[in-house]
C-alpha cells in the first residue's frame, strides 16, 4: 500500500532520500505520468517517489487505478516546491548523465535521487503496458463508466509553462463548437502559481477539475466527448481513451513563450504510439481553420 507524505520544507530532503530507491518527478505532469506508468511496469524492485505538489495529483491517480496488483511504489512524497529541484540539480542522477529507461534494472543500486526520462514521443516504446497489465486496468476504468450521450468538449488552453494563444485563437473555435451543439468547457485548477493565465471564453463554463481524478470520472463519463488544447502534460493521459483529442502545436516563432522547448513536435509527438486513440496533432504553421469544420 502507498503511503503519502507532505513535506514543510524542502530541507527536510537530503536525510529523508538517503534510504531507498528514489525518483524525482519534477518536471511537467507529461513527465511524471510516464514516469511512473514505466516505473510501475519495468522497475524490478519497490522504489519510491519525490514530486512536487504540481504532479501529485497525477501520479497518485495513476498509484490508484492502474496498477494491476500492489504498486510498486510505497511512498510519495510531496516537497513545498512547484518549479524546480528540491536539492541541487547537481546531486540529481539524470538521464543526460548515463541513466535512461535502458538502465532501470541496475538503477536502483545507484544510491542517489534519479531521474528516469525519455523523450515523450518514446515512452510508449519502453512501458510495456500491455504486457503488465497496465493498460487492461486504463481500459477497464474507461468500460465501466456510465456514459453522458451530450456532445461535450473540454478546452485546455494553456501549458504548464502558463503560456497561452491568443484569446481570438479560442473564440473562433468556440463559436465552431457552438454552432455544432456542443456544451463546452474549460478545464480549470486550484495551482495559480503554476496557471497564471487560466481564463473562462465566453459561451464556455468552468469545469474546474483541480483533481485529476475527478476531471478523468468526467472523462470517461462522457460518449460525445471532444478535447481541444495545445500540447501539454494532459494529453499524456487523455491519449489511452476513447475521447476525440485535437493537439495543437506552437510551431512559430512567439516572443512571448516561456519555453519554447515544450513546442518541439520533432520529440513530443504521438504519431507512431500505439497507446494513442482517436488523437489529431496540428501544427500552427499549417494550420487552416476550416479544417475543424470536418473534424467536429
Amino acid at each position: 500500500m502507498v503511503s503519502y507524505q507532505e513535506l514543510e520544507s524542502c530541507d527536510e530532503v537530503p536525510s529523508l532520500i538517503q534510504d531507498g530507491n528514489w525518483y524525482l518527478t519534477a518536471w511537467g505532469m507529461g513527465d511524471a505520468v510516464n514516469a511512473i506508468l514505466f516505473l510501475e511496469s519495468q522497475s524490478p524492485v519497490e522504489y519510491q517517489i519525490l514530486c512536487p505538489p504540481r504532479n501529485f495529483s497525477a501520479v497518485k491517480f495513476i498509484l490508484d487505478n492502474f496498477c494491476p496488483g500492489e504498486p510498486k511504489c510505497s511512498h510519495v512524497c510531496v516537497y513545498p516546491l512547484q518549479d524546480g529541484y528540491p536539492i541541487s540539480q547537481d546531486e540529481v542522477l539524470m538521464s543526460c548523465n548515463g541513466f535512461g529507461p535502458h538502465l532501470i534494472n541496475v538503477a536502483h543500486t545507484y544510491n542517489k535521487l534519479k531521474v528516469v526520462h525519455a523523450p515523450p514521443k518514446d515512452w510508449w516504446r519502453f512501458q510495456s503496458l500491455h504486457t503488465t497489465g497496465i493498460l487492461n486496468k486504463i481500459l477497464e476504468y474507461e468500460r465501466n463508466s456510465p456514459k453522458v450521450e451530450d456532445k461535450t468538449c473540454i478546452l485546455f488552453p494553456e501549458r504548464g509553462d502558463s503560456f497561452q494563444f491568443p484569446d481570438g485563437f479560442w473564440n473562433e473555435i468556440v463559436d465552431k463548437l457552438k454552432e455544432k451543439d456542443y456544451k463546452i468547457y474549460v478545464n480549470t485548477t486550484d495551482k495559480k502559481d503554476v496557471y497564471k493565465n487560466e481564463k473562462i471564453f465566453e459561451g464556455t463554463e468552468d469545469l474546474h477539475k483541480p483533481n485529476i481524478a475527478d476531471l478523468f470520472d468526467f472523462v470517461v463519463g462522457h460518449k460525445n466527448l471532444l478535447t481541444i488544447g495545445q500540447r501539454s502534460g494532459i494529453f499524456d493521459m487523455l491519449k489511452y481513451f476513447e475521447c476525440r483529442q485535437i493537439i495543437f502545436w506552437c510551431d512559430v516563432d512567439e516572443n512571448n513563450m516561456p519555453d519554447p522547448t515544450r513546442a518541439l513536435y520533432e520529440s513530443g509527438h504521438f504519431e507512431d504510439d500505439i497507446y494513442t486513440k482517436n488523437n489529431i496533432e496540428l501544427k500552427l504553421s499549417t494550420y487552416n481553420p476550416k479544417v475543424l469544420d470536418l473534424i467536429i
